[in-house]
């Protein structure tokens, strides 16, 4: 499922793509336009479900893996009334980040969880 976002930390429109991968679940954060930058990272399902429900304050980091090398990455996910920004990126690297509705998202785990 993708869902439509928007970058807090540089304002560009950005597209979040929810995707089943085996054990966990592939978040792939894109530019909507041009498709300049893109990361892609997998988490263990449950962690992120138990960060959208536990909702601490500063949010949580999920360790997780890159999908094509299965490098370590890391998830910063916080939730903000109605809306979630999410940060994917590599231990050494600024990654890429998206706002997007709470309820989109829970939306589109939904369909991932059931889809399994």
């Amino acid at each position: 499922m993708t869902i439509y976002g928007l970058s807090q930390s540089s304002g560009v429109e950005r597209l979040l793509d929810v995707d089943p991968a085996g054990a966990g679940i592939l978040l792939t954060i894109h530019d909507r336009v041009g498709g300049a930058g893109r990361e892609q990272i997998v988490v263990p399902g449950d962690d992120l479900l138990s960060a959208l429900m536990d909702r601490p304050a500063g949010g949580t980091r999920i360790e997780g893996a890159s999908p094509a090398d299965g490098g370590r990455k890391l998830l910063d996910v916080e939730v903000r009334r109605n809306e979630v920004l999410l940060w994917a990126r590599a231990e050494s690297k600024d990654g890429l980040d998206v706002a997007v509705g709470l309820d989109d998202f829970q939306d589109a785990l939904e369909g991932v969880v059931a889809a399994e």
